[in-house]
């Protein structure tokens, strides 16, 4: 995923082909901030002179320049995990809901902000049916990269 940064605020970057432009908007605010420019350069400098904007306009009106979030969100996840997940809070002698936040937090705490990474692993075999490698593909959202190829003996 493209997405701008700057001094804390996370923006996107999406092209309009009817309009030939390249438009985004700032994430996890209450207020709708969008910017455009026409290349990748532009885009940049509009973003970060909204997020400035944002925040003076913030600063002069006393309103908090970040969503604010309750702490509280629902949660769908299907009956079998609901009930896999309140098993393992029983055994780890917690709730759900302090099962559910450590879960997140060891997810975040781990990996950060979280990429999609898809793996797969092939073995590759010679006429004598014997593998002779086995080679692991590796995707980050679009393009392949070959991770490892590993000689089996």
């Amino acid at each position: 995923m493209n997405n701008l940064s700057y001094k804390g605020y996370t923006g996107t970057i999406e092209a309009s082909i009817k309009d030939d432009c390249l438009h985004g908007k700032i994430l996890f605010t209450d207020d709708m901030i969008t910017y455009e420019g026409n290349t990748v350069h532009d885009i940049k400098a509009s973003f970060e002179e909204a997020v400035d904007h944002y925040l003076a306009y913030c600063q002069e009106t006393g309103k908090p320049a970040n969503k604010p979030y309750s702490g509280t969100f629902n949660v769908r996840v299907g009956q079998e995990l609901h009930r896999k997940a309140a098993e393992a809070a029983y055994h780890h002698a917690i709730t759900l809901n302090e099962f559910v936040i450590q879960s997140i937090q060891k997810e975040i705490e781990q990996n950060g902000i979280i990429k999609i990474e898809h793996t797969h692993q092939h073995n590759i075999i010679i006429t004598d049916n014997k593998p002779l490698a086995t080679v692991v593909a590796t995707t980050e959202q679009q393009p392949l990269s070959w991770g490892s190829f590993n000689a089996i003996n």
